[in-house]
């Protein structure tokens, strides 16, 4: 049933052979930020864990099979943050960083949502060296999570940086898999990074092979989510309505805003 789709762990595993055979440099986020003048060409992947870590495990397997290491950005809810499977994944030698939603949390309130980024990346840091942290992107969320670093800074947490905010995308061509789909014109509401070089034409995971095995791109920055990605026909068609659905949300919610801003209203 799985055979030559797009979005399955198999073809996840393609993807990870193209970029264990390919020209770049593998590293974490972190480790890349620690030495951002390396001359060589480097690929960062990071996972953004939302819903189901029994997900980002399997990954993390086909990524230690590979060579490669990825970085792993886990929320805190009850499905995601499992210490023991964290444990495992962090055995292959990934990045564990922590999924940060706490504007959404606060629902705006900004000294309660950065004294909740506070609590929380001290409840992973109890078992985790966590070096880099990311935003949670909810597109019906009306509060943007980066937001709080308008206040404070990462250096301040003793974080060495965030992705949105801290790799330099006039450098890295990004490619996120946000709406099932590799095209940054479509599904996206707030994975969007308006400097990145381009990665149009680029739609299909088949399309970002090609293009890591050319290695015609300086760096690359790879967005997976791991429950896009299942190893089953029941897990992949119950995955695919999900983000049918999803998407279509997504498209009334960005045609919305659309018309508000043209005829002056809020969104």
């Amino acid at each position: 049933m799985l055979s030559g789709r797009d979005f399955t762990l198999k073809k996840y595993e393609d993807l990870c052979e193209a970029v264990s055979n390919s020209r770049y440099r593998n590293v974490t986020i972190a480790e890349y930020l620690e030495d951002t003048n390396a001359a060589d060409s480097i690929i960062l992947i990071r996972h953004d864990v939302d819903e189901n870590i029994r997900f980002a495990l399997d990954m993390a397997e086909v990524e230690s099979d590979y060579g490669i290491r990825a970085t792993y950005y886990f929320r805190t809810g009850k499905n995601v943050y499992v210490p023991d499977i964290i444990d495992t994944i962090a055995s292959y030698h990934h990045e564990i960083g922590y999924h940060y939603e706490t504007l959404d949390t606060a629902k705006g309130d900004m000294d309660l949502a950065i004294h909740l980024f506070s609590e929380e990346l001290a409840m992973f840091r109890e078992k985790y060296d966590v070096k880099t942290v990311c935003m949670h992107g909810n597109p019906l969320s009306r509060y943007d999570n980066r937001a709080i670093w308008e206040r404070c800074r990462p250096d301040d947490f003793g974080l060495l940086g965030e992705p949105y905010l801290s790799l330099d995308y006039d450098r890295f061509a990004y490619f996120s898999d946000s709406g099932r789909t590799w095209d940054i014109n479509r599904n996206k509401v707030k994975d969007t990074i308006e400097r990145s070089r381009s990665s149009e034409g680029v739609r299909s995971s088949d399309d970002l092979i090609n293009l890591i095995n050319q290695g015609s791109l300086r760096d690359i920055c790879i967005l997976t989510h791991p429950e896009r990605w299942p190893g089953t026909g029941l897990d992949y068609c119950y995955r695919y309505c999900v983000d049918l659905v999803y998407n279509l949300g997504k498209w009334v919610l960005v045609r919305t805003r659309r018309h508000n801003h043209g005829t002056g209203g809020s969104a």
